[in-house]
C-alpha cells in the first residue's frame, strides 16, 4: 500500500453553519463518545436551555472532531439520523473537499498512530480536556492511500466492526448471568422449602465492635464491602489489618455479612475466617435452625433482594435497616434437606460463576478485536 503525507487541510473543510437561537424553540444536540463509539443523541430542549456557547448545523456525512475529547478518540461521522441537529462549538464539522474517504480517516484517528497524532496537536493540561484547535488538526499531515484503496480499507472495517458490534449486542451479558445466578437460588430454595420464616428466626445480628488500638482478635484481614462480589457471594479481596481507623465489626468462620449499604449491589457473604469487617455490613450470626450457606443464599436470592430494592429505592442514598432485614420472610428449609439443598446451592453458584467468567472472556476478546483490526488495516494487512 504506497502511502503519501498529506494535510488535512487539504481534503478537509471546516464547516460552519451559525445556529440563530431561538429561545422558544426546540433543538436536538449531538454528543460524541470516546473511543469511537460514535454520535449520540441528546434529550432535545428549549433555545434557553441551551449553553451560551455558539450553536452550529450538523449535516450527514461530515467528520465530526470533539475539539476537547479527540485524543480520546471522540470522532465520528454523521449520519441521516443527524439532520436537523446542532451541536455547540466544541464540535468541528468537517466536510471531505478531495481524493478522501472520510470513512478511512475516522478509523485512522482510532488506532494507535492515530490517537497519538491527534493527541500530538491537541493542548492543555487538564488530563481529560485537552484542546485540538481547527489550525492545528489542519495542519496535521495523514498518511493517505489512494482513493480506491482507501474505499477498499474502509469497506472492511466496516464489514468487520458490523459484524462485532453486532455480536456484542445480541450475546448475553455479564449482568445477565448474575441474574441467572439469584433467579436460579429462589428456584433451588424453592425445591427443598417448607413454608417461610423471618430472618431473625434463623440467625441474629452480631455488634461485635472493635475500636482503633483495640486487640483484634483471631481477625488478620479487613473484609469490606469492597471485597465482595456482588449477587455471586465471593470474597474477591481483602487488606491486612494494621493502624485501623475507624471502629470495625468482628465477624467469626460461619457468620454471614450483609451488605446494607447501597443492598441493591447484593453483596452477602458466607464467612469461612475470623476477620473485621466495616460498619456498613451487618453480621449475622445463625443460630442453628438452618445453616449459614443457606441462609447466605436465600438473603441473595432475587426475590429478598426484590423486596430490599422495594424497600430503599426512594432513599436518596440506599441503605437498609436492621430491622427490616430481620423482619424479612425467607424460605424456611428444613433439617432433613439441609445437606441436599446445600449441595444444590453450591452446584448453581459453581455453574453461575464459570458462566460470568465465560462471557467475561467473550467480551474481553471481543473488545480487543477492534484496535487488532485497526492495528491490521493500516499496516498493510487488511
Amino acid at each position: 500500500m504506497k502511502l503519501q503525507k498529506v494535510r488535512l487541510g487539504e481534503v478537509l473543510q471546516l464547516e460552519r453553519i451559525a445556529v440563530d437561537v431561538d429561545p422558544d424553540a426546540e433543538y436536538s444536540q449531538i454528543g460524541i463518545r470516546s473511543f469511537g463509539n460514535g454520535i449520540f443523541h441528546r434529550d432535545p430542549c428549549l433555545g434557553s436551555e441551551l449553553s451560551k456557547l455558539k450553536y452550529f448545523e450538523v449535516h450527514p456525512g461530515r467528520l465530526i472532531v470533539s475539539n476537547i475529547m479527540a485524543w480520546e478518540g471522540a470522532i465520528a461521522i454523521s449520519g441521516t439520523s443527524e439532520q436537523g441537529f446542532v451541536g455547540s462549538s466544541r464540535f468541528l464539522s468537517y466536510q471531505a473537499v478531495g481524493d478522501v474517504d472520510l470513512r478511512y480517516l475516522n478509523y485512522y484517528f482510532q488506532s494507535a498512530d492515530g490517537r497519538a497524532l491527534i493527541k500530538s496537536v491537541s493542548t492543555g493540561t487538564v488530563t481529560r480536556n485537552q484542546t485540538v484547535s481547527p489550525r492545528n488538526l489542519e495542519n496535521a499531515k495523514v498518511p493517505l492511500p489512494d482513493f480506491a484503496e482507501q474505499r477498499r480499507v474502509a469497506d472492511k472495517l466496516d464489514a468487520f466492526m458490523g459484524k462485532v458490534n453486532y455480536t456484542a449486542g445480541v450475546m448475553p451479558s455479564q449482568e445477565h448471568a448474575r441474574q441467572l445466578a439469584i433467579s436460579g437460588l429462589d428456584r433451588v430454595l424453592a425445591r427443598w422449602a417448607e413454608g417461610t420464616t423471618r430472618v431473625d428466626q434463623v440467625c441474629s445480628l452480631v455488634n461485635d465492635t472493635v475500636h482503633p488500638g483495640q486487640d483484634h482478635g483471631h481477625a488478620k484481614e479487613f473484609v469490606g464491602l469492597e471485597h465482595i462480589s456482588p449477587h455471586f457471594g465471593r470474597r474477591i479481596g481483602s487488606r491486612p489489618l494494621g493502624d485501623e481507623k475507624g471502629r470495625k465489626f468482628r465477624f467469626a468462620p460461619g457468620d454471614v455479612l450483609y451488605g446494607y449499604l447501597r443492598p441493591y449491589l447484593n453483596k452477602v457473604w458466607h464467612a469461612d475466617q475470623h476477620g473485621l469487617c466495616s460498619v456498613e455490613q451487618y453480621v449475622l450470626r445463625p443460630n442453628g435452625q438452618m445453616p449459614a450457606e443457606l441462609i447466605a443464599a436465600c438473603l441473595r436470592s432475587k426475590s429478598t433482594l426484590n423486596k430490599v430494592i422495594d424497600a430503599t429505592h426512594n432513599l436518596q442514598l440506599p441503605r437498609l435497616r436492621s430491622g427490616l432485614l430481620l423482619a424479612m420472610d425467607i424460605p424456611f428449609i428444613p433439617a432433613e434437606h439441609h445437606e441436599r439443598a446445600i449441595a444444590d446451592v453450591q452446584g448453581l453458584e459453581e455453574n453461575a460463576r464459570r458462566l460470568d467468567e465465560l462471557q467475561q472472556h467473550r467480551a474481553e476478546l471481543l473488545t480487543s478485536l477492534r484496535p487488532a483490526f485497526l492495528n491490521a488495516a493500516f499496516s498493510g494487512q487488511l
